[in-house]
């Protein structure tokens, strides 16, 4: 029997970070959203993806609250970490796009089955 790190066991778990913080719990939401978007069975690859894409989200979202709290914040940083989130995520989601294109829907199923109906 081999061990398994506590991040493989884990959802979403980063090493050496309480998840149950207001951050850690936006951080998980924002992975399981990604996951979602991506049609879900991701590649080891592609989870790290969506945890370095959700981490710069997260920074970003961090930025934008102290920018609308009046705070000062560089604009180039909010700018690129949104930008290297969804270039990050642009395969993934495209991958899900096209694995979900060539499959039918219910409502697609259900019409073709009502146009064969006598």
């Amino acid at each position: 029997m081999t061990n398994k790190s506590r991040v493989t066991n884990g959802r979403w778990v980063l090493a050496g970070t309480d998840m149950r913080t207001p951050s850690g719990r936006r951080f998980r939401d924002l992975c399981d959203g990604f996951e979602k978007e991506a049609g879900g069975n991701l590649t080891e690859t592609e989870k790290a993806l969506i945890r370095t894409a959700a981490a710069m989200v997260l920074q970003a979202e961090l930025l934008q609250a102290s920018l609308v709290r009046g705070e000062p914040v560089n604009a180039d940083d909010t700018i690129r970490l949104s930008s290297e989130a969804r270039r990050i995520l642009a395969p993934i989601t495209a991958r899900a796009s096209r694995r979900t294109a060539g499959t039918p829907s219910a409502l697609d199923a259900y019409l073709a089955e009502s146009e064969e109906a006598p």
